[in-house]
This record gives C-alpha cells, structure tokens and sequence, in this order.
C-alpha cells in the first residue's frame, strides 16, 4: 500500500508517517520547503517538494498512491492566507490532482461542530464554514471521500503540552472563563493509526467519523489532570488559575490575537463540542488511550 499526504510536516503529518513506516507503508510527504522535506524524512516518509498546493504538480506526487490523507488547512487567516485560498481552494486541488493521478480515495481532516454550523455560535464562523464547503467538495466530487472531525488532538510534539509545562514552572495556568466547556482529546497517534486504518477500509463512501478520544473532559477537569500527572512525574504540579473572561479574551483575540490565538481557534476551545468514540474502536479494532495515558506519555517526551 502507498499514501501521500498534504501537510506532512506538521503534527499530525509526522504521526501519520511514523505510523506507516511501522505499518510497512510507502508515504509521500508533500513539503513545501527543505525543512519541511527534512521532516518529513526524519518521520519516514518521502518528501516531494511542492512550492504551491497546484493540482497538476500534486497529481505527480500523487502517482501509485491508494489513498491521500488531506491535512494541509490553517485554522485561523493569518498574513495574506484565507480559508477560500487554502482550506476551500486547497482541497479542490487536491480533488483535481487525485482525479488525474487516478487516486480514488482521499481522507480529510475537517472539525467537530461542522455539523451545528447554524445552531451553535461558536460553530457559526468562518472557519467551520470553510470546513463545511470542504467537506461539500469532497462528498460531490465522485471520490471515495473519508471525512475526520477532530475534536483536540493531543501528544508529544503539540502546542499546548510545552505551554502547560511552561504555565505550571511560572506558577499560574491562564484559563479563560470558568473552563466548563468540554473537549475530548485523542491520542495522536490513534488519530494516525485511524486515518491508515481509514485509507483501507472496505467501508461504504462517502464516511464521516467524529475524531475523538474515550472520555470527555471540561476543560478546568483536563488543567487538574494534567497538573496531577506532570506531579506524578517530577514537574512541577500545583496548579494555580488565572482566570481571563471570555469576553475580554475574545474582544483581543478579534483585535490581533489573545495569547497567540485569533478568535475563530478561542471559539474551537469554547464550542464544547463533544460526540461517541464508538465508531473509532470499531474501525481501528481496538481501544483508544486513555486520557490519563496521553498526557503522561505527552509530558514524559518533553524536554
């Protein structure tokens, strides 16, 4: 079997390549610089250096694969980059060149609350919209479409582990509001082994899963599990909350940014969006981590 995959140097890029080069699987790693292609090597896969998601460039990086894993999308418009040009625009390249490659399945990573766009505020953005016309693009395009919606995808080598560690050894967490809101994080290499597991599958098309872990968690529930368990291993551990309101964090964040984060990834946090794991175990054949498990694996591979 043969992959390629868009957005092979970020996160979830790097798990999915480690986890077919453990599989036996080829992957193409489409890196749009040498250090993106230094990545994408160090990871397992085969870097072919693209400068621009372009349909009939990505159909050559395309070619003898079974499937491609789709995960090259921002969540957020910064500097001169927009949903229409890179999630929407991107994804209908991708669509193209899969066409002319002769690939007949793409898996995409879209988000969980894309199907309360309209009922719920947090959900009702431009970001969710996009999403949305991604996934419109993929179910008309005549392809075997296979559709992930992340909740919060967690473990070593992403953003929020180092912060916490960082926020936890500077003696106060920042938490905006009362961290009531749920999320319910899935291990990334489960999201990797599930996306393989999705790439084969002899299931009927087009399929949306809801990509999350075993147990939801309130946001505050997750901030005292995870100062519990950077105690357990040697860190620092008291956890001490400074609380932000959610409307002050979301005025900034619409002005420029709150704590790094525009307002569209502050309403992903606050959307509270949560779903049952159940298809999960029954496409991957097996149990997810738990929680517990993937934070202490998550802060353990931190420096």
């Amino acid at each position: 079997m043969k992959i390629a995959v868009t957005g092979a140097s970020g996160f979830v890029g790097r798990a999915v390549l480690r986890a077919a080069a453990q599989a036996g699987i080829a992957a193409t790693g489409i890196a749009r610089s040498a250090e993106a292609a230094t990545r994408v090597q160090a990871a397992g896969g085969t870097p072919f250096r693209l400068d621009a998601l372009e349909a009939h460039a990505l159909a050559s990086a395309f070619a003898g694969a079974d499937a491609v894993v789709h995960l090259a999308q921002i969540g957020a418009e910064r500097h001169s980059q927009t949903y229409d040009a890179v999630n929407v625009g991107g994804t209908r390249a991708v669509i193209a060149a899969a066409r002319e490659a002769g690939v007949r399945r793409v898996v995409f990573f879209s988000g969980l609350g894309v199907a309360r766009y309209g009922m719920h505020p947090r959900c009702t953005n431009p970001y969710f919209l996009s999403k949305l016309r991604c996934e419109l693009e993929l179910f008309e395009s005549g392809l075997e479409a296979v559709v992930f919606r992340p909740s919060y995808i967690f473990g070593p080598g992403g953003e929020l582990v180092p912060l916490l560690l960082r926020e936890l050894a500077a003696g106060a967490v920042t938490r905006i509001g009362d961290g009531a809101y749920r999320m319910q994080p899935i291990a990334v290499a489960d999201a990797a082994r599930l996306v393989l597991s999705a790439a084969a599958a002899p299931f009927a098309v087009p399929h949306v899963f809801d990509l999350v872990g075993p147990e939801p968690v309130s946001y505050a529930a997750f901030l005292e599990r995870f100062a519990a368990a950077a105690g357990r291993l040697g860190r620092p551990g008291a956890l001490l909350v400074r609380e932000v309101p959610v409307e002050r964090a979301l005025a900034e964040a619409r002005a420029g940014g709150w704590g790094g984060l525009l307002a569209d990834e502050l309403d992903c946090l606050l959307c509270d969006e949560v779903a049952d794991a159940a298809p999960l175990r029954e496409l991957l054949g097996a149990e997810l981590a738990t929680l517990d498990a993937v934070i202490e694996a998550a802060i353990a591979a931190e420096p």
